[in-house]
């Protein structure tokens, strides 16, 4: 025991006054504050409190409750002896309670992280293969096509038109007033801020199968009324000459990018406006938009309107027209002209 600097009386440790003349002490004596461990029992206690509580949740229905507790046993499973085993029990019992609230991605996501743990190929075989039934489960796409390695490649020439392309530099996702003339066949280039030109790229992933898809599936009738609709202005949606002049006179501010929808663009041109290379850019833009048909500008920016008009609200059997895809056969542009007359 140490004792108090000015009346000697015998202080306990973790006092950092005198309790006999009330001086300070603190800067005369540090305190001594002992380590004193979390016991076991009681951490294994928590776990196991909130595994029970979230599995009887699940089984009276109240699976938002369910999830929640599960969460916490998983958080609670880390100190324990015999971690993983307890925290895959905790995970399997939540991707159930995921599964039952429609949260189908989360679900595979548990899975997936219970197969990575095993210690066997049957068991991460089993778990995997779990998690990918639920995705394919929730998805149109055949299940080949979910889980196809992600890659890019060179585009083919059935897909120019229809799925989204990417720069072959910086592997950014381009703007469609950016590969426009490349879809009309007008240029086999294209330019893009980093600096890279050259035919664009597609990558190997679930939208690109998507837009192949709902490309192939769309009824040509809607896509004639699609293509009646966006050939004229459409009241209330964006405006090309709008857009030009906006390029034109307040590009270098990314004035027509805000005005597009694309604020994260608009402000990259803030940023860099005193540089004088948005200006330029802006004004390459203000051509590009120029020369862009009624039609690809609206089906470009102002595809959501376009969609509204042309799918009827009480009619949800159509599947909806794929937003990437700017293919105009002869024949649609036959029965449109039709439509719009």
């Amino acid at each position: 025991m140490n004792s108090c600097p000015k009346c000697s009386t015998l202080l306990e440790p973790w006092e950092v006054t005198c309790h006999s003349c009330g001086v300070a002490i603190l800067s005369e004596i540090p305190p001594h504050v002992s380590d004193v461990a979390p016991a076991k029992t009681e951490l294994e206690e928590a776990y196991r409190s909130w595994l029970d509580t979230g599995k009887q949740a699940l089984s009276t229905g109240d699976f938002e409750e369910a999830c929640n507790c599960l969460r916490e046993a998983v958080k609670r499973s880390r100190p324990l002896d015999d971690p993983a085993t307890k925290e895959m029990t905790a995970r399997e019992a939540l991707a159930e309670g995921l599964e039952k609230l429609n949260k189908i991605q989360e679900a595979a996501d548990q899975y997936r992280i219970i197969a990575q743990e095993q210690t066997t190929s049957e068991l991460k075989e089993f778990w995997l293969k779990r998690s990918q039934d639920l995705v394919a489960s929730g998805s149109s796409l055949p299940y080949e096509l979910l889980f196809q390695k992600e890659e890019f490649r060179a585009v083919r020439d059935e897909e120019q038109r229809i799925v989204p392309l990417y720069c072959a530099g910086c592997r950014r996702l381009m703007a469609e007033a950016e590969v426009y003339g490349f879809r009309r066949g007008i240029s086999q280039n294209i330019h893009c801020w980093c600096g890279a030109a050259g035919r664009p790229v597609a990558k190997q992933d679930v939208k690109h199968s998507r837009a192949l898809q709902e490309a192939k599936s769309a009824p040509g009738g809607q896509r004639a009324r699609a293509i009646a609709v966006a050939s004229k202005d459409l009241p209330g949606g964006k405006r090309k000459t709008t857009a030009v002049a906006l390029a034109f006179f307040t590009g270098w501010l990314g004035g027509h990018k805000f005005y597009l929808g694309e604020s994260t663009a608009g402000f990259i041109y803030l940023l860099w406006f005193w540089t004088f290379i948005p200006l330029l850019i802006s004004w390459y833009e203000a051509i590009v938009l120029l020369e862009m048909s009624i039609t690809s500008f609206n089906m470009t920016y102002n595809i959501e309107m376009v969609l509204t008009l042309v799918e009827p609200p009480d009619d949800r059997s159509q599947p909806k027209m794929d937003v990437f895809s700017m293919e105009i056969s002869p024949e649609s542009a036959v029965e449109a002209a039709g439509q719009s007359d």
